[in-house]
């Protein structure tokens, strides 16, 4: 099962959103298990399973991590999130020192300047990781594409773990 060719979008990292997300309610009109409560126990067995691959489908595509993911999967390589950046030692040295950075914003309070400065830092550094793995899928050139991708999680895990640990300082202002 190919979930571009399921959800109707090009089989390559940038897709448009919001054509996923139209074919993906389409999809969800025609095959959900309540349209078919009054059919036979085969017939909503299979439509449970369409169901469930199409709400798997979107997931996967919907977030660029997990698209950049698939790609490569459907390309002969298998990697996961938790074991990519593992691989990359000397790229989590160099960069340890945004977690550094992280911990002094803890100390002062996430102070508005230095956040959004971080902030736009590390959002910079995610948006040229996506130019970069683009460039490297359509070149078909997929070991590169998996180092860089390794850098793109890591980023996005510095971002979602600012965003997080700014949300529990906030939570205990209020």
């Amino acid at each position: 099962m190919n979930y571009f060719t399921l959800l109707n979008v090009p089989q390559q990292f940038n897709i448009d959103k919001k054509i996923l997300t139209e074919n993906f309610y389409k999809l969800q009109l025609k095959f959900h298990p309540d349209l078919f409560m009054n059919d036979c126990s085969l017939k909503k067995k299979i439509v449970l399973e369409q169901s469930i691959k199409i709400n798997k489908g979107y997931k996967i595509l919907k977030h660029s991590s997990s698209r950049a993911i698939y790609l490569l999967y459907l390309n002969g390589f298998e990697i996961s999130k938790e074991t990519i950046l593992l691989k990359n030692q000397d790229f989590l040295i160099k960069y340890f020192s945004l977690y550094e950075e992280l911990d002094d914003l803890k100390k002062n309070n996430f102070d508005k300047t230095k956040l959004n400065i971080f902030l736009t830092k590390i959002e910079k550094k995610i948006e040229n990781y996506k130019i970069m793995i683009d460039i490297e899928f359509k070149n078909n050139n997929y070991d590169k594409t998996v180092q860089i991708i390794s850098k793109f999680l890591f980023f996005k895990k510095i971002k979602t773990n600012l965003k997080k640990e700014e949300g529990i300082f906030l939570g205990y202002i209020n």
